[in-house]
């Protein structure tokens, strides 16, 4: 399991890594002295870089580099998510990444994430790069750019205020209603994952270790609880209402119960795998430690809206 941080020193990322994601080693050489990077260490040694750089209001991430022996295995997401933590606690508006409109594996990823299409740079590569670019098969040529919006605590609340309303002027039966607002899943990418689960109708459970609705400073879920479900970047996506709520340890959670809360997507020993990784990052940081006896929640929703007023970046 990779450790995540962030430095402030690009001399500590491997050369032959950031090269990876940027063939032309004069452009890794201009890279400004200011920049920071998300990086991911195993055994002590830098396998993924997410290079950051700031110009005012905004973050660019201008290199996402990954070990190719350890590909695949969500390096590149957690990066991408410890440069939107990052990008929050700097106070910045919106994390950018630009790329190839060819890169499609890389597209999905950043989609998955939460950043949404910009702008296309039409011809790009061809203008910046001396030597022609294949990739997929494909001379790569326009470049896209994708955006991440950060929003502020007010903004937020803004936007979930105002879903809350349509609701409820939609079903007015809930109009007195108290509601919660959370996320499904750790991180922005499974906060999404989880949400588009529930919303194509795969998923109407979830489960999560007993301590860290504490830990989040949220309450636990009860029956009949309404939720606004917001994705990664704080937007609400839906609202669901609890219709049971029980607790096991985690190494008892039902295999039915999984893949109510998993779309169906793995069996019981995959889901276990998994989700000791996914809890086990989360707990550490909270300085709490993971134990496959460890209590859990196991709650069951049913879908009562999703939100189609998405498109403010």
């Amino acid at each position: 399991m990779c450790e995540y941080a962030i430095v402030n020193d690009l001399a500590e990322l491997p050369r032959a890594l950031l090269l990876q994601a940027e063939p032309d080693g004069t452009m890794i050489d201009e890279y400004p002295p200011h920049c920071a990077a998300a990086v991911a260490r195993a055994d002590g040694a830098v396998v993924g870089a997410a290079v950051l750089l700031r110009d005012l209001d905004t973050m660019e991430v201008i290199n996402l580099a990954v070990d190719p022996e350890l590909r695949g295995r969500r390096i590149g997401t957690s990066l991408l998510e410890a440069a939107i933590d990052h990008a929050r606690q700097c106070g910045v508006r919106r994390l950018i990444i630009r790329t190839a409109t060819t890169s499609t594996r890389q597209i999905l990823l950043y989609q998955r994430v939460g950043f949404r299409f910009s702008e296309i740079n039409h011809g790009y590569f061809i203008e910046h790069y001396a030597e022609p670019l294949m990739e997929n098969g494909v001379r790569c040529i326009d470049q896209l750019t994708l955006v991440f919006p950060i929003y502020r605590d007010a903004e937020r609340r803004e936007l979930i205020q105002a879903y809350w309303e349509d609701f409820t002027l939609r079903n007015p039966e809930y109009a007195d209603a108290d509601y919660l607002v959370r996320s499904f899943g750790n991180g922005a990418s499974s906060a999404n994952t989880r949400l588009n689960l529930v919303i194509e109708g795969r998923s109407s459970a979830a489960i999560t270790p007993r301590e860290l609705p504490a830990l989040r400073d949220e309450p636990l879920p009860q029956p009949d609880d309404l939720s606004i479900v917001t994705y990664g970047d704080g937007r609400p996506g839906a609202v669901v209402q609890t219709t049971a709520v029980d607790e096991c340890p985690f190494n008892e959670v039902s295999e039915a119960h999984a893949r109510l809360a998993d779309g169906g997507n793995s069996d019981l020993a995959d889901w276990r795998v998994t989700h000791q990784q996914v809890f086990t990052r989360e707990l550490q940081r909270h300085e709490r430690q993971f134990s496959e006896t460890m209590p859990v929640v196991c709650e069951q929703f049913r879908l009562l809206d999703v939100n189609r007023e998405l498109t403010r970046l």
